[in-house]
């Protein structure tokens, strides 16, 4: 029992960790224009510091696992840390655009602790609540984008924008600390082989369900970037103003928590009634790529100038689009070792999230912001039908 409610702290303090990390999107978002008023930088030049952060990102998640291998989880966590905070707090001084990209490097390369977060949880949960414990944790992580933008327009108002990133950093050291004092990897897992020996990276290659999760996941990190960076922009284009569309990112803050918690449910729900968890973890994960599918479908041919029925729709999109957040990586568990699951976690987290430097583009600049954003969406169409394929061949291969 205590190990229980131990393994559920660990879970929240990761995932507040997690939350803070990702109101710093939002919060960035919101504080470029003065930014760009003091060091005379064009806001275009500063917004792409957020892809080069998405960049840092992906690198981290990729090589995370090995870098766990070499040093361990305190450090890394350590490591990651210092990557971050510091250069939050940096940010609002910089002069130049070199040191403010190399800042946001940074940052996007403090995400090296977020397999490492998912293994700890595993190693404490009990198998059958594998589902429910990522979702509670991944919701919580992913909501801190809707969070951050609230949080951070109340300090911004009231302090100014230097001191929303102090808010920001204060925060998460204060939860650093705790973490450091109070939460510890458990080295006994019960109910798995412990695996010992180092991971070849070429035999994780290798492995071709490895690269069906990969493209599995992009599904997810492409719809997450697009309702939280794109939509806006779409709300805008059909003449919403600054109050509406701030409604609408409350649809969507509803929506990523609300799918972290129902796929998670309904992830344990069939796996713990299934003879191949793998494979029921899987058909729930294309659960989401329907919700999506419908949902879009609804964007493009109904008339979502009608604000109500906008919301309705923004909040299903986001709602499918986090679905997989919720359950995705409760199937890893099922597929490798406790040996190769670190580095299989990071190189398919790392490799999923192409799909979040993609989609802003692929959406917005190519074509949203031309006007054609019905072709857009279609994309997001195209990309769940892919996934879904994607999903029916890794059923296959694990039920063999």
């Amino acid at each position: 029992m205590r190990k229980r409610f131990y393994g559920w702290y660990v879970i929240f303090i990761n995932a507040f960790i997690g939350c803070v990390m990702s109101a710093g999107f939002p919060q960035a978002s919101m504080t470029i224009p003065y930014i760009s008023e003091v060091t005379g930088i064009s806001q275009s030049a500063l917004l792409f510091g957020e892809t080069i952060r998405t960049a840092g990102i992906i690198v981290a998640m990729m090589i995370s696992g090995f870098i766990y291998k070499k040093i361990g989880t305190k450090r890394i966590f350590i490591f990651g840390m210092a990557l971050g905070i510091p250069a939050l707090i940096a940010t609002p001084y910089v002069a130049g655009l070199i040191i403010f990209y190399i800042l946001k490097i940074s940052q996007g390369m403090s995400s090296l602790i977020f397999p490492i977060f998912l293994v700890i949880i595993m190693g404490w949960i009990e198998e059958k609540n594998h589902g429910l414990s990522t979702a509670v944790f991944n919701g919580i992580f992913y909501g801190g984008a809707g969070i951050g933008g609230t949080f951070s327009g109340m300090v911004i108002n009231q302090f100014g924008w230097v001191q929303s990133y102090w808010a920001l950093a204060l925060i998460q050291l204060a939860l650093v600390i705790l973490w450091l004092f109070t939460a510890k990897e458990n080295t006994v897992k019960e109910g798995r082989t412990e695996q010992k020996g180092s991971v070849s990276f070429s035999r994780i290659l290798k492995i071709p369900v490895m690269w069906l999760l990969v493209l599995s996941f992009i599904s997810t990190t492409w719809s997450v970037q697009e309702i939280s960076t794109d939509m806006p922009l779409f709300a805008g284009y059909l003449g919403y103003g600054g109050l509406e569309t701030g409604k609408v990112l409350s649809a969507i803050t509803i929506g990523i928590v609300s799918a972290c918690l129902v796929s998670g449910k309904v992830n344990h729900f069939f796996a713990a009634r299934s003879k191949n968890k793998g494979s029921a973890r899987t058909l729930v994960l294309m659960a989401g790529c329907v919700i999506v599918i419908l949902s879009v479908l609804m964007l493009i041919l109904l008339d979502v100038s009608k604000f109500s029925l906008f919301y309705i729709v923004v909040l299903l999109f986001s709602f499918g689009s986090s679905w997989g957040v919720g359950c995705f990586y409760s199937i890893l568990p099922e597929i490798f070792d406790d040996d190769a699951l670190p580095v299989a976690a990071g190189f398919i987290g790392g490799c999923g999230d192409l799909g979040m430097a993609l989609a802003p583009v692929a959406v917005a600049i190519v074509f949203g912001l031309k006007g054609f954003w019905n072709i857009g969406w279609a994309l997001c169409i195209a990309v769940a039908v892919l996934i879904m394929a994607a999903c029916l061949i890794i059923v296959k291969s694990i039920r063999k």
